[in-house]
């Protein structure tokens, strides 16, 4: 028998605790350290959420108080009047009043292209105060823009809100609030733990350590493994919440920390506490420790230095793996991205080109119809003018036998004859040159009584060739309208021709004009003694296209036109049935108070 065999044989007991005590002090440590570890781990993450719920709540509600400012001050008459005129001293005056009664770091006035007209910090406003970073897309389309805006140099960065002003349905200018972050950031600094938010870009915009602030999440900390949430009783803020381990990167940190974070669904940022987990991984080796030298403290020296090398081995595979995915995963999300944006930018460049050519074919459709009423009237015009050329040519003759038997005056009377004629004629060729040209699309202070006179003027030859009477009343003296005066006219006329229409066969035909202020609106009235319009067709009136007259006797678009130029001044054309019978056409349309006819 060898030695080692006599050994062994001697040893047997002490070989057989021994093969017993290391399993058993292995199993017994390590179930210890697990079992700590998890314990101080719930504590921290507890700790840290509870952290994350205040200071998240802290963030929603200090933005949650401006986030009605902005609408509510475009539904204002005096902003919108301040932007209506461009006010500066009256809108920086306002500004700077609502901005220190609300507590907003600055509210803004613009006009409907962006263009600042106001601004609470009183001109000039300070550096580094520019209009870029703002959310006016939003706001022109009628929702309520809201958009991250950094901050100058070191300084924190603001939340800004901005909302459309509108004048009946045009957009007009924008309001625009902006709400600094750095109360925020004064409250978290109250906190000795890391916080910060964190855009959609990943960069953080607000948090307590200022030197981080504009920085990348991803440059400022790595993950290293995902985390258990505590199941607290707040159940749906638990299911809302991640957690994950990380390290700071750079010598700012020694970490491990464990990261919390919540997604603001409002703002689409994510607010992330951090909690260290170096004093908790210390108790629970500490506990561990006492468990193993309780045990057998030689032997499991051995085999846990062995464990957690076999542990940190795994650990890092493990997070080398997870970062792979994830790099993966940012990688496929960025194409995705990019493809999607591509394909947005394709739509919008053919949404503005077919609203181009919208708005040209409208304009043509507008001009075919002014030269079809004009078509319509040539033969009543050329009676118009044959009439004055006829008696012109009878005065010359006339005036012509006078001075050749030496009667002076009685030539100078058929000369007045003739200048009359002739400048009725050339007041005829004048308005039908205005009206023929294209009209354009700005809206001036134009006078009614000069748009009214005009379309009578042109409707005079079929009027007389008829048996219908027009009378036209203005009620309330010169009334200024917010409009085009070719525009306007080409409406008058439209109506007033559909009035003509629908009396032509009657004997006692009547159409009855009538102008007058109401409500701060300039009322157009025109009412026939027609047959009327029936109820189930009134809906379809203003629809293009529509007629109820013969086949060749007009093309359905006289009041679809009118309807829309209407529209286009921020007014309303509307129909109903008249007292007695036939139909009554109502134009109303804002005042332009004490300003002169300057439009088209």
């Amino acid at each position: 028998m060898t030695t080692l065999a006599r050994w062994a044989r001697r040893n047997s007991q002490h070989i057989l605790v021994l093969c017993c005590a290391l399993p058993v002090t292995v199993l017994i440590g390590w179930v210890t350290w697990e079992t700590a570890s998890r314990l101080f781990a719930a504590e921290v993450a507890t700790r840290a959420q509870a952290l994350l719920s205040v200071q998240s709540a802290t963030l929603e509600r200090q933005l949650d108080k401006f986030r009605l400012l902005s609408p509510l001050l475009a539904q204002r008459p005096d902003v919108r009047d301040i932007i209506l005129r461009r006010d500066a001293a009256l809108g920086e005056r306002a500004a700077a009043l609502v901005a220190g009664m609300a507590g907003a770091q600055e509210v803004l006035f613009l006009d409907a292209t962006g263009a600042l007209i106001a601004s609470s910090h009183m001109s000039p406003r300070p550096p580094g105060n520019s209009l870029e970073q703002l959310p006016l897309a939003e706001a022109q389309q009628g929702r309520l823009g809201r958009a991250y805006r950094r901050g100058n140099g070191s300084e924190p960065g603001s939340y800004v809100f901005a909302s459309a002003v509108r004048a009946g349905s045009l957009v007009v200018g924008i309001v625009v609030v902006r709400v600094s972050l750095a109360e925020i950031e004064q409250a978290w600094a109250l906190s000795p733990a890391p916080i910060v938010a964190i855009d959609t870009r990943g960069e953080i915009v607000a948090t307590n350590r200022p030197a981080w602030r504009g920085q990348r999440a991803s440059e400022r900390f790595a993950v290293l493994g995902t985390a258990e949430v505590p199941r607290t009783g707040d159940g749906a803020a638990a299911a809302a919440t991640e957690a994950e381990y990380v390290r700071f990167n750079g010598a700012a940190g020694r970490g491990p920390y464990l990261r919390m974070a919540r997604t603001l669904p409002v703002l689409d940022w994510q607010v992330a506490a951090f909690a260290d987990t170096a004093d908790a991984r210390s108790q629970s080796q500490k506990v561990a420790a006492i468990a193993v030298l309780i045990c057998l403290l030689a032997s499991v020296v051995g085999w846990v230095a062995a464990d957690r090398r076999v542990a940190v081995l795994r650990r890092l595979r493990e997070d080398k793996i997870a970062a792979l995915r994830l790099e993966r995963k940012v990688r496929l999300r960025t194409r995705d991205l990019s493809e999607a944006n591509a394909r947005l930018a394709r739509e919008v460049t053919e949404r503005e080109a077919a609203e181009a050519e919208l708005r040209n074919m409208q304009a043509d459709l507008v001009q075919a119809a002014k030269m079809a009423t004009l078509g319509q009237m040539s033969a009543a015009l050329s009676h118009e003018f044959n009439q004055p050329l006829a008696a012109i040519r009878s005065n010359a003759d006339n005036a012509k036998q006078f001075l050749e038997r030496g009667m002076g005056e009685r030539v100078g009377s058929a000369l007045d004859r003739i200048i009359l004629m002739v400048e009725r004629m050339a007041e005829i060729s004048r308005v039908l040159k205005g009206f023929s040209r294209r009209a354009g699309t700005d809206l001036r202070p134009t006078a009614l009584k000069p748009v009214v006179d005009e379309a009578m003027m042109l409707l005079s030859p079929r009027i007389k060739q008829g048996s219908a009477r027009l009378t036209v009343t203005h009620l309330d003296g010169p009334l200024s309208v917010v409009g085009g005066h070719v525009r306007l006219e080409q409406v008058v006329l439209n109506l007033v021709s559909n009035a003509l229409d629908a009396v032509e066969a009657r004997d006692d035909g009547q159409v009855v004009m009538t102008t007058r202020s109401e409500a701060g609106l300039a009322v157009i009235e025109v009412r026939d003694n027609g047959p009327g319009i029936s109820s189930d067709l009134l809906p379809k009136v203003f629809d293009p296209f529509f007629t109820t007259k013969e086949v060749g006797k007009g093309l359905g678009l006289g009041l679809s036109i009118a309807y829309k130029i209407v529209h286009d001044f921020s007014g309303s054309l509307t129909v109903r049935h008249a007292e007695g019978g036939g139909a009554v056409f109502t134009v109303r349309l804002p005042l332009a108070e004490g300003l002169s006819d300057a439009a088209e």
